[in-house]
């Protein structure tokens, strides 16, 4: 089988693999479409301290059951499943009060466990045991259902951070992620949806999934938000285009006793000033999102299933897996690229 094997920064290798042989307790799913995954290209780019490789990435995916290790109930051969990328211990203390996606013994594809850019991937026991495989229709949207997993990263922001009726929600930045939580931010109920932008066509789009202003983000997107609430500010800030400007701006634009999001990493090394008046007097709540939880992860699934969100007019790329180079390539132009497929 082929498989895109991360070895360092700036070393991923496409290298022929024998095709895995589940163990006990254990599945090998053929992969049908994985998903170019922002923190794929990080990794790649700059290595993580969460990764061991060598390690084969990918940890958005579906594909069909290829074979069932001895011991397996409920998960046939050939059935088409989407599987959550996170296999949590359920004992730590993360895990056991109640916030399992902060859990201190995570198993993770693309990251300590071989992932899903590749023609086969090993599912083991731990997420067969937890109820992480989930079977699929066979009707259903492969594409489609393989952004489960970035949809459930966004819907841990929007439950977290109390988004519903009566709420302005404002998303710094118009890649696939700040356009997911247009959609949900949009699905709860919200009743100003701001997103902040670079791209016309982009933030074009987030109005299709439920944006009720867009703000180009070279302008003075502070006094955009204070025009747009009233000079309220809003209750909600996600930032998904993190950088020290879009933190800085974002703890100015948020309402008193509002939120401000940090949702997504950087390089190592990366620091942002912050105005602590801004907090203080304002009772501004300054927080961090990532990950979901299992919960999420089904609530997430039955979003997909549903359709409510349009979530093919995000895919603007697709490439075969030995081309994931090339697809990185893609994914920085961010003029041209939303969500990048890699297809079997």
């Amino acid at each position: 089988m082929r498989a895109a094997v991360f070895y360092g920064p700036n070393d991923l290798r496409v290298e022929e693999r024998e095709i895995p042989v589940p163990r006990k307790s254990e599945i090998v799913i053929r992969i049908e479409v994985s998903g170019l995954c922002p923190s794929d290209v990080r990794i790649y780019r700059y290595g993580s301290s969460l990764v061991k490789p060598p390690v084969i990435m990918g940890h958005e995916f579906v594909g069909r059951v290829h074979e069932v290790g001895f011991d397996v109930q409920g998960i046939e051969e050939k059935a088409r499943v989407n599987v959550a990328p996170d296999a949590y211990c359920g004992r730590c203390r993360m895990c056991r009060s109640g916030h399992e996606n902060a859990c201190e013994n995570d198993l993770g594809f693309g990251y300590n466990l071989d992932g899903a850019h590749a023609d086969y991937v090993v599912v083991p026991q731990r997420f067969v045991e937890r109820g992480g495989v989930f079977p699929l229709a066979d009707h259903a949207d492969m594409e489609e259902v393989s952004m489960t997993e970035p949809l459930a990263c966004s819907l841990n922001t929007i439950d977290s951070l109390g988004v519903k009726p009566g709420k302005t929600v404002t998303v710094i930045g118009d890649g696939p992620m700040g356009l997911l939580h247009v959609g949900l931010a949009q699905l709860y109920g919200a009743d100003k949806i701001i997103l902040i932008g670079l791209v016309d066509w982009k933030m074009e789009l987030g109005r299709t999934l439920g944006a009720t202003r867009v703000v180009n983000g070279k302008g003075d997107t502070v006094k955009e938000v204070f025009d747009a609430t009233g000079g309220v500010g809003s209750d909600i800030v996600v930032v998904t285009a993190v950088l020290p400007q879009t933190i800085a701006d974002a703890l100015r634009m948020v309402s008193r006793h509002g939120y401000v999001s940090i949702f997504g990493g950087t390089p190592k090394g990366v620091k942002a000033e912050i105005e602590p008046n801004l907090i203080h007097y304002n009772e501004a709540f300054l927080t961090g999102n990532y990950g979901y939880t299992y919960e999420q992860y089904v609530k997430a699934a039955k979003i997909v299933t549903s359709k409510k969100i349009p979530l093919k007019k995000l895919i603007t790329h697709r490439f075969k897996l030995q081309e994931i180079h090339g697809a990185i390539d893609a994914w920085d132009d961010k003029e041209k690229s939303m969500k990048i497929m890699l297809t079997r």
